[in-house]
């Protein structure tokens, strides 16, 4: 494997992590529920929040963990 074709893999592999899982925030009864999204489209809240500011605050520094993490 050359290292272009092992760069390529690396890179595809990461673009793949990135697109599996992700976080995001809805409204709930007056609260705001920050909840993880798999690739298959299953979702199921991780904690809720009452100011929305907080919630998209947590939702975009999570993605960015996920996608510093792949």
């Amino acid at each position: 494997m050359t290292d272009e074709e092992y760069a390529a893999a690396l890179e595809a592999e990461r673009t793949a992590r990135n697109e599996r899982n992700e976080y995001t925030v809805r409204e709930e009864n007056g609260r705001f529920l920050l909840s993880r999204r798999n690739g298959a489209g299953q979702s199921w809240g991780v904690t809720t929040y009452t100011r929305l500011a907080t919630a998209e605050l947590a939702a975009a520094l999570l993605n960015r963990l996920k996608e510093d993490e792949a």
